[in-house]
């Protein structure tokens, strides 16, 4: 079994994940196959761990990885549960 290929760079804004992989590969991935990262705020979304082949948001308990990227896997809705808690409480001030 092979490893996937390896992360060289990665960036992230309130729309779009773009990572370049070192096999010549860049996915760009709309931020609404990741709830807890399109409801994230921009400081939660820079505080991204790039590993050799995944992703880390420590704070948001969300990883992705060069697999998942690659095979255009979107987040399971009940794993966004606290991603929709936290926005919802910076919105309203209560979780709802």
């Amino acid at each position: 079994m092979s490893l996937p290929p390896k992360i060289l760079e990665a960036e992230i804004d309130a729309r779009n994940l773009k990572v370049r992989l070192d096999s010549g590969i860049t996915v760009l991935m709309p931020l609404e196959h990741v709830p807890t990262l399109l409801l994230a705020t921009d400081e939660e979304r820079g505080a991204m761990e790039v590993l050799d082949h995944s992703l880390h948001w420590e704070a948001l308990d969300c990883d992705l990885s060069v697999e998942g990227l690659l095979a255009g896997a979107k987040e399971i809705p009940g794993l966004a549960r606290k991603a929709w808690d936290r926005f919802l409480a910076r919105q309203y001030g209560a979780a709802a």
